[in-house]
């Protein structure tokens, strides 16, 4: 009885102690200080969560002290300004470099496969019958071993998993150009969307002005019974859509704004202001050189490339399970009274011996065979999806492009026709002054001049976020002076019409 309740104690003590790691582990949420990969080379923190975690300072207090950069400046911020902060605070961009850092811990432990492998033990054993009580001396003996593993075949298993513990890396890699891309095109769009909203408040409250003003000509007019009742309650009606459009886009502005100062880690309040750059440049690469660049740069494809050779080596460690495993294996022990387990190595009670053990299975009933052919449809479908995203690539380059040329071509008759709208509002006010128009015209006009200028905008818009949406393809940004380095560069003719530029 007394065995059974020492043993009842010592379960008790290891699920009291198990129990204990686990409330410990819940009670600190804090993020955790990783270490350096070593034998590898050291990932550079991009972020100022990265800094403080992987970067040569990482601390409990660097991490708990994280504070985000202000901005650069108060005056209006450049896209270039947005996008260096943005990348320097995203939290999606810092989950990467840690996946990066964990892809090049799992690459070290690949390679501990191949290194032999060294464990010990040590015990005490205490002998009893149910006569014996805790307070008699029973008979205790005290053992210690050690052992030494190396593998010395493994089918090839230990190499393909290096093998893919290496593409996990360039895949982790892939993944921080991916999660960079992404996060570039969402400032963009966010960017792009303030300036555009904010062109377009300006027209709505250019409209309320040239709405205000008829609304009182019109009501002049009537004071003095030259117009009826009714040309008043036009002109207010369509000043009251005016004004209603006016909220509307004050609206999206202080959303498109939050937007930013979302992706700026920034209050969400702020009352950030950015420089116009909502212009139109030339565009400086052929659709066929972007569909070079996109086919080899682009994130999307270069994953499911990565994917496809992952999924060969996963056929090879499924093979491996069809050979034999060899391995080599030292072993010593030593048994005593004492607990220094008495004698060492020179006492009759150690023992030493070195094993080569070979096992192989014979017989599982197609386990190995069938572990083989799944690994085989799953390169078959890497394969596949990866033809589909180059398919997919090439009509998302070649829409992006054409989405370009009709921008540019866009905006050429849109800024056209702000000029004959503006003049034929211009001629009609005139002429209802007069009382040689009416006041549906006065009407029409100001919403065909407002109209425009809503297009012209949006015209410009739609090229800088084509534009954009292009570099996301290509996974590179595309300066207006080019690519002067490109080795993928083509004497190719332009698309005709060829696009102005952003």
């Amino acid at each position: 009885m007394s065995v059974m309740r020492l043993q009842a104690q010592g379960v008790i003590c290891l699920i009291a102690f198990l129990g204990g790691l686990a409330l410990a582990g819940c009670a600190d949420p804090t993020r955790q200080v990783i270490s350096k990969p070593f034998l590898a080379e050291s990932p550079s923190p991009e972020t100022i969560f990265g800094e403080a975690t992987i970067g040569p300072k990482a601390s409990r207090e660097a991490i708990q002290n994280i504070q985000v950069p202000p901005l650069p400046h108060q005056g209006p911020l450049t896209l270039d300004e947005c996008l260096e902060l943005a990348q320097k605070v995203s939290p999606s961009l810092d989950s990467a470099d840690q996946g990066y850092v964990g892809a090049l811990w799992n690459r070290w432990r690949a390679i501990t496969d191949f290194l032999p492998s060294v464990g010990t033990s040590y015990g005490m054993t205490y002998h009893g019958d149910m006569e014996t009580s805790l307070n008699r001396s029973g008979r205790k003996s005290y053992s210690w071993g050690a052992q030494i593993d190396q593998p010395l075949f493994t089918g090839g298993r230990n190499v393909a998993n290096y093998l893919l513990a290496k593409l996990g890396v360039a895949e982790a890699d892939i993944a921080k150009t991916q999660a960079r891309e992404d996060l570039l095109l969402a400032v963009k769009q966010a960017y792009f969307s303030i300036l555009a909203t904010e062109k377009a408040l300006a027209v709505a409250k250019s409209t309320v002005v040239n709405l205000t003003s008829h609304l009182s000509v019109a009501q002049n007019f009537f004071d003095v019974g030259m117009v009826p009742r009714n040309q008043v309650l036009e002109a207010e009606v369509e000043l009251a859509k005016a004004q209603q459009e006016l909220t509307t886009q004050s609206r999206n502005l202080v959303v498109n704004k939050a937007r930013l100062n979302i992706l700026l880690r920034q209050p969400v309040e702020h009352n950030i202001r950015v420089t116009d750059e909502l212009k139109r440049l030339k565009f400086p690469l052929t659709m066929d050189i972007c569909m070079d660049i996109g086919l080899n740069d682009n994130p999307e494809i270069r994953l499911a490339l990565n994917k496809v050779e992952a999924g060969a080596k996963n056929v090879d460690v499924a093979r491996s399970a069809l050979y034999p495993q060899i391995q080599l294996s030292y072993n010593t022990s030593s048994i005593g009274n004492t607990p220094r387990a008495s004698g060492g190595w020179s006492s009759d009670s150690s023992s030493w011996n070195v094993a080569a053990v070979a096992t192989l299975n014979v017989w599982e009933w197609g386990k190995s065979k069938a572990g083989v052919e799944m690994s085989k449809v799953a390169l078959n479908q890497a394969i596949n999806n990866l033809t589909s995203l180059q398919d997919n690539t090439k009509l998302e380059i070649a829409t992006n492009y054409q989405n370009l040329i009709s921008a540019s071509l866009n905006i050429d008759v849109s800024a056209k026709a702000v000029e004959s709208a503006a003049e034929d509002l211009r001629m009609v006010t005139e002429r209802y002054q007069e009382q040689v128009a009416t006041n549906t015209d006065v009407l029409d006009a100001q919403t065909r001049y407002s109209n425009a200028q809503y297009e012209h905008f949006q015209a410009l818009y739609n090229y800088n976020l084509a534009w954009a949406a292009i570099e996301r393809s290509l996974g590179r940004r595309v300066p207006p002076q080019g690519l002067p380095n490109n080795p993928l560069r083509r004497p190719t003719q332009p698309l005709q019409p060829q696009a102005g530029g952003r």
